[in-house]
């Protein structure tokens, strides 16, 4: 048996206050105002929403909150950090 994901995202994708769990997989998909539990973000744009844990390693994160997680690459343009504070788009978690 193989980790393979139970849901992969594409590009061309849009998601609206959805949330995605374990398993899932973003490979392009534009993600608005959603709760991010896990899984790999390979890219694509996180704009608002929650990232509860997972790994982030590629695409943009753009004014959400970071709660938890890997981060291990990409863009952040700006958000807020578990501290509950603003992080510029020179500090990501």
């Amino acid at each position: 048996m193989t980790d393979a994901p139970v849901l992969v995202l594409s590009k061309g994708e849009f998601h609206h206050k959805e949330t995605f769990g374990r398993g899932t997989v973003n490979r392009g998909a534009v993600l608005l105002e959603c709760t991010w539990d896990g899984g790999v973000f390979e890219s694509g744009v996180m704009l608002g929403g929650l990232f509860r844990s997972g790994t982030f390693a590629g695409g943009v994160f753009w004014g959400g909150v970071w709660l938890g997680g890997t981060w291990k690459g990409g863009d952040w343009e700006h958000g807020f950090g578990p501290d509950g504070r603003y992080h510029p788009r020179t500090v990501h978690p």
